[in-house]
C-alpha cells in the first residue's frame, strides 16, 4: 500500500487555520519587535558636552601659562608651588568629569575617555610635584595628548544627539524615481 494513500489528507479547512496561524504570529511578532527598541548608548547632554568644553578651555590655558613661563624660565625650574592651585582646581574638574559620566547608564565610552583624561593629569602633576620641574619639550605633547582626548569625548557626546534618521539612513530612498 502506498505511504501516502494512507497519511491523514490535510484538508482545506486544516490548511487555511495553519496559515492564519501563522499570518497571525508573524503580524504580532512584527507588532511587538516594531513596539521596542534596544537603547545601546546614553542620550545625549548638553551639560556633559559644555562640561568637557569647559574643562578642556581651563587645561589648555593652563598648559599655554606653563608653556610661556617655561620659557621666560629658560634653563631654570619650573616650580610646581607656582602652579599648584591650578593643578587642583583643574584635577576637581575633571573628577567631577568623571563622575557624571559613570553615573549615566550605557555611557562607557566617555567615561572611558574621562578616566584616561584623569589618570594622564595625576600622571603629569606628579611628576612635576616629584622634579619640582616640567620639560618645556613635553609640555607641547601633553597638552596636545589632552586636546585629542576632548575632541573625543566630545565627538563621542555629540554622537549621542544625532537624529534617528542619521543613525539608520531613514527616508534615504525618498525622492527617488523609482
Amino acid at each position: 500500500m502506498d505511504s501516502t494513500l494512507s497519511a491523514a489528507p490535510w484538508t482545506t479547512t486544516r490548511r487555511i487555520e495553519a496559515l492564519l496561524r501563522l499570518f497571525i504570529s508573524a503580524l504580532l511578532m512584527a507588532l511587538l519587535t516594531s513596539c521596542t527598541s534596544i537603547k545601546l548608548v546614553a542620550d545625549y547632554d548638553a551639560e556633559a558636552a559644555k562640561a568637557i568644553t569647559d574643562n578642556s578651555a581651563q587645561v589648555f590655558a593652563f598648559y599655554d601659562k606653563l608653556i610661556q613661563a617655561k620659557a621666560k624660565a629658560g634653563t631654570s625650574k619650573l616650580s610646581y608651588a607656582a602652579f599648584a592651585d591650578d593643578w587642583g582646581k583643574i584635577e576637581t574638574n575633571i573628577r567631577v568629569q568623571v563622575v557624571r559620566e559613570g553615573s549615566r547608564p550605557l555611557n562607557s565610552e566617555s567615561q572611558q575617555i574621562s578616566e584616561i583624561t584623569l589618570s594622564l593629569w595625576q600622571k603629569y602633576r606628579a611628576r612635576q610635584l616629584a622634579s619640582d620641574d616640567y620639560s618645556a619639550t613635553l609640555l607641547p605633547l601633553h597638552r596636545d595628548r589632552f586636546q585629542r582626548l576632548f575632541t573625543a569625548a566630545l565627538v563621542a557626546e555629540k554622537a549621542k544627539g544625532l537624529a534617528v534618521a542619521d543613525k539608520t539612513g531613514e527616508g534615504d530612498d525618498e525622492g527617488k524615481k523609482q
